[in-house]
């Protein structure tokens, strides 16, 4: 068969519903999406394409040239913009700045090039990027429409957050991104999702696209290369056996300009079931040649992942080269010019158009390969290909971004253009693996399986996030659904069917496979994905150890479940009993750790005292099985808890104790050899230090922290370790020293990096970041403070994060607090209003004592306000009782940076107000304060605070 042009494009109906929301953004200026799903074939792609190609009715409106968004190639969100922005603007009247700087990497002389720095450089494009498109949408009144296709292919992905926070900020835009319906881990949308996020919702539009209606249908083929020779009978005929699929109609046409009409167009009879059946195998017949091209066809029918020259060749190597082809490259090249061929990546990849490729499985295969010998082979040759292309030039790849930085022979502009060309290599390469696992997985269960677990460990010690990411997204279809579903009517749909049977008999694999991943999905903040996934596996036939790991995961992924954390303490609980049930000395070790994750759950309820005994008997449990001749991992285990005591102790104030256990800890990791976990004490011991306030000796722990964790290039952790750095140096400089010079201003460009990291790498971090800007920046602009803590209030909601759930809150209600004081304006008032209800809600779900200090402290100034200003409804013993309280549960426990080193200011501020009360008020409330502090614990402090007060 020769390849000819199938038909050109026709008008739909649907056409009308995308061309109203362009409207409605041009009137509103306001940004909206626009969600085209359909199953394949019903011609997504070519409505986009066909829309953004006649531009539309109105010549302000720009329509970008449609992105297939599983490129790599735009999986850098700086290549997207690149792409907009010559569009929109090729005479760089508008996009200059930006498009200057994405060439161009500043000289930063203070510090090494790092993964930090890259990261800061790709804030501020991404910075410069919007205010030039805020500018060119403003000065031309333009409306612009930015179509990503194949959205399914970022579903499970870090991309898409990104990307949805991208679009958030960019003005008169209408997004319009088609693909596939959702079918994810527990059947939502995870695109969906985040467009409707509470905190910073984007209007949402979903519009599922179907085939033709039966005049459209007619209007198809009176446009098709038939479009004169059909009868109208015939065409009334074709619409029906078709019913206006958009692919059996191109094919009816392909079909018709070589052969007779097929008998089920003469036959009078309805069109049924049955008759249309039989109209379509006939369709797909021509197919089942033996030549060059319908092999072709159907190899690539049964690999469906995307191929380049280079695995075409493999797979077609018991071929002869077609006619009119000298060579593999011209054959290539018509390979490409096919019709049914998609073409992406630059056309360096293709693939074939899925809803052909899934007709040609359902009706063409089976018969083709009755007993899948023919399959097996073809994926076995998949499997041999995308291995033999990752090999050595993926492991130079990963070496060179591990080195990249260290050059000193290179300016720095290049090493920023060299790190984006091995990002997008070390991506496609990614893609390649998870496609030979994907391929391995069909062709053989046992040690396709073997290869995942493998893989996927490797992955997740070296926090390779995104092939976890597109590992987890290929195995989710061979794992049982949690519910009876449809049966798979594809190539690979009986296999996969006959692996999740397999699987079933499987179970301890299967239990193996299923921990993994949920373990990656709760890290990622889709707890409720991993409960999903968890509740499915078949813990009955589990042996102790395996019934310990899933009662952990299940406890883990409960913590990041909003309103739910409650919950997990079940499961920690069953995990400790599992743990018993091993044998001597495997009990011990995993008592030690079910005890330790005891004592990080109650640590993040605020339940301290708990989380200490819980580390008591970890570190107990530990130490008696620990001495020579025992396995290093116990000593790893015994280090663990150690730095995580630590911590805790630290919160308390117990700096001594903190520092014992964390010096401990460095030593075995030292001795150990384990740089990450060495790198992650060296981050506690910070912490504990900047506690203290000893923070010289903190930025040095720090300054170690990110030495080896930018030797890992571990990403994550580097997010957090710069968060730590700029919060230790803004607390340094308000308490009078100077770690840098000009110390606020790099405080603030480090909290900048974090952020971005952290958001792109680490998004159960990004919360703490988020707190740490708003104390950072609401130092000297309290609105932008406000911004970044009213942000991280709802981060840390999402992922029920705690401690900065409750600090945020607090924090923000203290800045508002100061603005209000300020300025008097009601709109401050009303927004402490407007958070009571959430303050009080944590404080009930959380036991973290410094919260509800400090809100009571703030509402005893509230009340003390509105008496002296001769407004309110409450009493001033009513705020006598909250500054008692509050000052004592603030002397009797320290909580972190805050807790009795606060007690200074916040009796600065306590006296500013108790001077204006009348002397007759502050005779009585001096006496009942002093009844009240003389008669509790660590009064001390109290007391010499109140003779300040006369």
């Amino acid at each position: 068969m020769q390849p000819t042009p199938v038909t050109d494009y026709v008008p739909r109906r649907e056409e009308r519903e995308l061309l109203d929301q362009v409207d409605l953004v041009r009137s509103s200026r306001r940004s909206s999406v626009l969600l085209v799903y359909g199953v394949g074939g019903v011609g997504k792609t070519r409505m986009v394409r066909a829309l953004a190609a006649l531009g539309g009715p109105d010549r302000r409106t720009h329509w970008i040239t449609p992105i297939d968004i599983d490129d790599s190639e735009f999986w850098l969100l700086e290549n997207l913009q690149r792409v907009v922005a010559e569009e929109l603007d090729p005479g760089l009247d508008f996009f200059g700045p930006f498009l200057t700087y994405l060439s161009q990497l500043p000289q930063y002389s203070a510090r090494r090039i790092g993964r930090d720095t890259i990261a800061s450089h790709h804030r501020r494009m991404r910075e410069l990027f919007v205010q030039c498109y805020t500018g060119f949408v403003e000065q031309t009144g333009a409306t612009v429409v930015i179509t990503l296709d194949t959205v399914e292919t970022i579903r499970s992905t870090y991309l898409l957050i990104t990307l949805t926070q991208w679009m958030r900020r960019l003005p008169a835009t209408l997004f319009v991104l088609s693909g596939r319906p959702a079918t994810g881990w527990d059947g939502r949308d995870p695109i969906r999702e985040l467009l409707d996020d509470p905190g910073n919702p984007l209007p949402v539009v979903q519009r599922e696209l179907r085939g033709f209606g039966h005049d459209d249908a007619i209007g198809f083929l009176d446009a098709s290369v038939l479009g004169g020779a059909l009868t109208g009978e015939q065409k009334e005929r074709l619409a029906d056996l078709t019913a206006g699929h958009p692919l059996w109609l191109a094919l009816a046409v392909d079909y018709l300009q070589k052969r007779d009409p097929p008998p089920e167009m003469a036959d009078g009879r309805p069109c049924d079931g049955p008759l249309r059946e039989a109209f379509r195998r006939r369709l797909v017949t021509p197919y089942r040649s033996a030549d060059f091209w319908s092999e072709a066809i159907k190899r690539l029918a049964v690999v469906r992942h995307s191929i380049d020259q280079r695995v075409w060749r493999l797979l077609m190597d018991d071929q002869d080269l077609p006619d009119g082809a000298e060579d593999w490259d011209q054959a290539w090249q018509q390979l490409c010019r096919r019709p049914w061929i998609r073409r992406r990546a630059n056309a360096r990849y293709v693939t074939l158009h899925d809803a052909l490729a899934e007709e040609l499985c359902l009706r063409l295969v089976p018969l083709h390969d009755q007993d899948e010998t023919w399959r097996h082979l073809m994926w076995r040759k998949a499997f041999a290909a995308y291995e033999s292309l990752v090999g050595e030039e993926y492991e130079a790849v990963v070496g060179e971004l591990s080195t990249v930085f260290d050059t000193g022979d290179e300016p720095d502009h290049a090493v920023f253009r060299r790190v984006a060309e091995l990002d997008i290599r070390k991506r496609e390469f990614d893609q390649l693996r998870t496609a030979a696992l994907y391929y391995r997985l069909l062709s053989d269960f046992e040690s396709g399986t073997e290869l995942f677990l493998g893989a996927f460990s490797s992955a997740a010690s070296q926090h390779d996030l995104h092939f976890q990411e597109l590992a987890c997204h290929e195995l989710e279809r061979f794992l049982p659904p949690s519910s009876e579903t449809a049966p798979l009517e594809d190539a690979v749909g009986v296999v996969i069917e006959r692996f999740r049977a397999w699987l079933a008999t499987m179970p301890l694999r299967y239990l193996d496979i299923g921990i993994r991943i949920a373990q990656f999905l709760t890290n990622s903040a889709q707890s409720r994905a991993a409960l999903s996934l968890l509740d499915r596996l078949p813990e009955g036939q589990a042996d102790p150890d395996l019934r310990y790991r899933l009662a952990n995961e299940r406890g883990n992924a409960w913590m990041g479940i909003p309103g739910q954390v409650e919950v997990a303490k079940h499961h920690f609980d069953l995990a400790l009993r599992h743990a018993g049930e091993l044998p001597s000395p495997e009990r011990e070790h995993r008592q030690a750790q079910a005890y330790k994750e005891l004592g990080y759950y109650t640590r993040n309820l605020g339940r301290w005292k708990q989380a200490d005994e819980y580390y008591q008997r970890a570190y107990e449990v530990i130490a008696a099985v620990v001495g020579p001749g025992r396995p290093s991992a116990d000593r790893e285990e015994l280090a663990s808890i150690q730095a995580n005591w630590a911590y805790l102790k630290a919160l308390h104030g117990q700096y001594d104790d903190a520092r014992n256990l964390i010096e401990s800890a460095i030593a075995v990791r030292r001795r150990l050899g384990s740089d990450h976990q060495l790198a992650v004490s060296h981050s506690v011991s910070g912490e504990i230090y900047r506690y203290e306030r000893k923070f010289t000796l903190a930025w040095e722990s720090y300054a170690q922290a990110e030495t080896c964790f930018s030797t890992l290039r571990n990403w994550p952790w580097i997010g957090m370790i710069l968060q730590e750095q700029a919060i230790c140096l803004f607390q340094a400089h308000e308490s009078g020293y100077e770690l840098l010079p000009d110390a606020v201003t790099q405080a603030k460009q480090i909290i900048l990096r974090s952020l971005e990291i952290c958001r792109d790498y680490a998004i159960r971090w990004f919360p703490s970041a988020l707190n740490r800007a708003g104390r950072i920046f609401g130092d000297d602009d309290p609105e932008a403070g406000l911004d970044y803590l009213d942000k991280s209030i709802a981060e840390a909601t999402k992922v029920a994060d705690g401690w900065f759930v409750s600090a945020s809150l607090i924090e923000y209600l203290e800045l508002v607090y100061q603005l209000w004081t300020r300025t008097r304006e009601p709109r401050y008032r009303a927004l402490i209003k407007s958070r009571v209800a959430d303050i009080e809600r944590a404080i009930e779900e959380y036991d973290y004592t410094d919260l509800e200090a400090r809100w009571d402290l703030l509402q005893g100034h509230l009340i003390l306000h509105d008496n002296l200003d001769g407004d309110t409804s409450e009493t001033l013993d009513v705020a006598l009782t909250h500054y008692s309280l509050g000052f004592r549960t603030l002397a009797d426990r320290r909580v972190g940076s805050h807790g009795a080193a606060a007690i200074a200011s916040e009796f600065e501020r306590f006296h500013q107000l108790f001077s204006r009360l009348s002397t007759e008020t502050q005779a009585r409330w001096y006496a009942r304060l002093r009844e009240d502090w003389s008669t509790k614990s660590r009064s001390t402090s109290l007391l010499a605070r109140l003779e300040q007060l006369y």
